[in-house]
């Protein structure tokens, strides 16, 4: 028995170790498998949610910092095994039987406690563990702070010492995309897949935004407080509703309708999504770009005016790129916003896009800064438009017609002759 008593007090110090190395494992395991959704959380948290929200806003010194703790921790309790192997190995009593045993046991116990169990209960949990951890680990990053620098300078100059010669690649083409594609399969069907999706690919990052999205006359608006029985009405367009303010002008967020799961429809309110603000002549592929860096799903489309023109969902993008069959709907629902009433005559809402409207024309736009229809009469009256504004868009006379609310519906028709641009009293009608 006092044989044993004598290796208590080195039993207990590799114990503590254990713990405190679970400690920074299950820390790492939580803090870095966190999305950036539950990094919006962490903020309203608590005190523990902005300490780890504020330590992952630097996450290389985290990192660092956790690391450096876990190798001293292990260095030391491998120290101690060692002591404590030495004196059973030397003890009449025990052995070397019993020396190796006790070595292994130590082994499999921090693989176990400090490494495989944490960070498997970290991951359960990641937004609690974290809250629940960041206040010790906050100290201890801070106490190990003045080292970080000399550790990331050696392990620079290592790094570079090791691996001088690693370059970068250089950057694939899309012309070796292309051959790639081609000499990948033998299938034809296949290979006109493939390359209409490398089409389509190419095709949205030269595409804008605003002739993608989808207009806010074909949107599902819904307006703050949601009531159930408004949101519900209808089957949204795309899928998603888009949530409004009090007043019903802007658009504040996003809830994925046909995605909702039965045991969701009674909180549905916490399941809204912020959305992102684009400009109308943002590129796809950036808004793409945006939206997933964001961990979000919609985006609302601006005209140069700050008004919410429309909104442009990811599902929409990557249904455009590849599937653009099964996106024909959605090009009908945009396109019906263009009535032609006669070869030469059309009616337009006019929060549609001017480039939608030039290419339906086979015209040019002569100022690419305008996005939509009735921005286009705004900037040549340079005013707000009215019923009765007339402009002149190459070979075709753009006349506003209707006015309810705000919508306005436009008249576009095909002058015979050269295209005179309309007089001062033309523009001046009421």
């Amino acid at each position: 028995m006092s044989e044993l008593l004598q290796y208590v007090g080195w039993l207990v110090p590799m114990a503590v170790l254990i713990l405190l190395s679970a400690l920074f494992s299950g820390s790492e395991a939580a803090l870095f498998s966190l999305t950036l959704r539950q990094r919006r959380q962490l903020r309203r948290s608590g005190v523990g949610g902005r300490i780890a929200d504020r330590m992952l806003s630097d996450s290389d010194k985290l990192l660092s910092a956790i690391l450096f703790w876990n190798l001293l921790i292990n260095m030391t309790y491998f120290a101690i095994a060692s002591i404590v192997a030495s004196r059973l190995d030397g003890s009449e009593d025990a052995g070397a039987s019993v020396a190796l045993l006790f070595t292994s046991a130590s082994l499999l116990a921090i693989i176990f406690f400090s490494e495989m169990l944490p960070k498997s209960l970290a991951l359960l949990a990641p937004m609690q563990t974290s809250v629940l951890i960041a206040p010790p680990l906050g100290l201890a990053v801070r106490l190990v702070s003045p080292l970080l620098p000399i550790i990331k300078t050696s392990n620079l100059l290592a790094s570079r010492l090791l691996w001088p010669s690693f370059q970068p690649e250089n950057e694939i083409d899309l012309a070796d995309i292309e051959r790639a594609v081609e000499l990948g399969t033998d299938d034809a069907a296949l290979l006109a897949r493939e390359r209409l999706a490398l089409q389509n690919l190419v095709a949205i990052a030269e595409t804008r935004a605003s002739e993608l999205m989808r207009p806010r006359s074909r949107l599902h608006l819904v307006e703050s407080p949601i009531k159930a029985e408004t949101l519900f009405a209808q089957s949204p367009p795309g899928g998603y509703a888009i949530i409004t303010d009090e007043s019903g002008e802007t658009m504040i967020g996003a809830l994925g309708v046909r995605m909702l799961r039965p045991s969701q429809i009674d909180h549905f309110e916490d399941l809204v999504e912020p959305v992102i603000y684009v400009p109308w002549s943002a590129r796809v592929a950036r808004v793409l770009d945006l939206l997933n860096e964001n961990d979000l799903s919609v985006a609302i489309v601006v005209d140069e005016y700050g008004d919410g023109i429309g909104a442009l969902s990811i599902d929409r993008i990557f249904r455009r790129m590849l599937a653009p069959e099964h996106d024909q709907f959605e090009e009908d629902t945009d396109s019906a916003a263009i009535e032609q009433l006669e070869p030469d005559l059309y009616r337009v809402a006019g929060g549609i896009s001017l480039r939608q409207l030039a290419k339906q024309l086979a015209v040019t736009i002569p100022d690419e800064s305008v996005a939509t229809v009735a921005g286009f009469i705004q900037r040549h009256n340079e005013r707000l438009p009215r019923l009765g504004d007339q402009a002149m868009l190459e070979d075709y006379l753009l006349t506003v017609v209707e006015d309810q609310e705000g919508a306005l519906r436009i008249e576009v028709r095909r002058q015979s002759g050269s295209g005179a641009t309309p007089s001062q009293d033309e523009r001046d009608y009421r």
